[in-house]
């Protein structure tokens, strides 16, 4: 009977079993916007896409008609590419400082989506790229186990007085890393490699505000770990296996873009949302608030930038014994999209001593 009993109530609570379907609220499509003018030389870009609520996915927008509209009366129209981005004509436009810019774009049902006039405020020069040697505690693994490694290397920094500017930047970095190595050999052969490496997702944004009298000193721009500038490159040169690096440093090109306080809240926003580390019932962070709206109220991510731009760069290299980085003359910037490889020093070359 006793059995029977506890039978008779796993019975009751299957057949009670009821399946629950969560209400979860429906996100509607959105569109999507990525376009930034500066005062250096076009085309300049507008990419449009359309989401599709919550299945991740987004859909490339190519029917639509987009154009810029200046605060002269200008208006300046774009085209479509096979990519599905809008590009301006290089040929007839160039954005000015002092002007003001707003985006339009027309869809093929009628919709249209226009963002506000944004001004494009002067940027002052960036004074100085600098670096200092930096460490900090990393987990290593020799393939058998991990213990505790410290990673260092060359940390990046730039210098700007933004008196009487506008105290809100965002920055852009390069860097082409390079090393003089020697293969040994019947003919021993001297290499001068550059390879260029773009850090992806960086974004690097300063508040004038947080230094004193509104000179950015010491903003960091991006570390790069001594086995990143360390690395030799063997297989470039067949059959050299066995070869030593006497030199070893980075360029580094930094731009800087000007921004209004708006602008500056939104690309805010946007690092805090990247770097949000407080867990899945942590704080939620400020949502970006961008300044394109839709003639039907439809939602719109995403934000028209408009920026003057200014640049700068500097030859770093790292001392390893003496934990401290040296920086170089150089005369310009190496800008290479693929590794470059050399048998002589060229004009840019810079003999770093490590």
């Amino acid at each position: 009977m006793r059995y029977f009993k506890i039978l008779i109530a796993v019975i009751l609570l299957v057949g009670c079993e009821e399946y629950f379907r969560p209400d979860i609220d429906e996100m509607e499509p959105a569109y999507v916007i990525d376009g930034l003018l500066t005062d250096e030389p076009g085309p300049y870009k507008v990419k449009i896409m359309k989401t599709s609520g919550y299945n991740g996915k987004t859909e490339t927008v190519t029917d639509a008609h987009v154009r810029i509209e200046c605060s002269d009366g200008n208006t300046y129209y774009l085209l479509c590419d096979s990519s599905g981005c809008y590009l301006t004509d290089s040929a007839k436009f160039v954005g000015e400082v002092g002007k003001s810019y707003k985006l339009v774009a027309i869809f093929a049902d009628g919709h249209h989506i226009e963002s506000s006039y944004e001004e494009m405020l002067p940027s002052p020069e960036i004074e100085d790229i600098n670096g200092f040697y930096y460490e900090s505690k990393e987990i290593a693994t020799n393939g058998d186990e991990y213990f505790n490694g410290v990673d260092y290397g060359i940390c990046a920094t730039n210098t700007t007085a933004a008196a009487g500017y506008t105290p809100y930047y965002r920055y852009d970095c390069k860097i082409v890393m390079q090393t003089h190595q020697r293969y040994p050999g019947t003919f021993p052969a001297d290499r001068y490699i550059y390879r260029p490496f773009t850090p992806e997702g960086l974004l690097v944004i300063a508040d004038a505000n947080n230094y004193i009298d509104n000179k950015i000193i010491g903003n960091h721009i991006y570390r790069t770990p001594r086995k990143m500038l360390f690395i030799g490159i063997d297989s470039l040169v067949e059959g050299m296996t066995d070869f030593n690096i006497y030199d070893y440093g980075e360029f580094v090109l930094v731009k800087q873009f000007s921004m209004d306080e708006n602008q500056y809240n939104y690309w805010k926003a946007v690092k805090e949302q990247q770097e949000n580390t407080n867990g899945f019932f942590g704080h939620i962070e400020n949502q970006p608030i961008g300044n394109i709206n839709s003639n039907t109220g439809e939602k719109v991510l995403g934000y028209f930038c408009v920026s003057s731009v200014k640049q700068n760069f500097s030859a770093l290299g790292l001392n390893e014994s003496k934990k401290y980085v040296s920086k170089y003359d150089a005369d310009y910037f190496p800008d290479t999209d693929t590794v470059a490889i050399y048998e002589r020093p060229q004009d840019f070359t810079i003999m770093f001593q490590n």
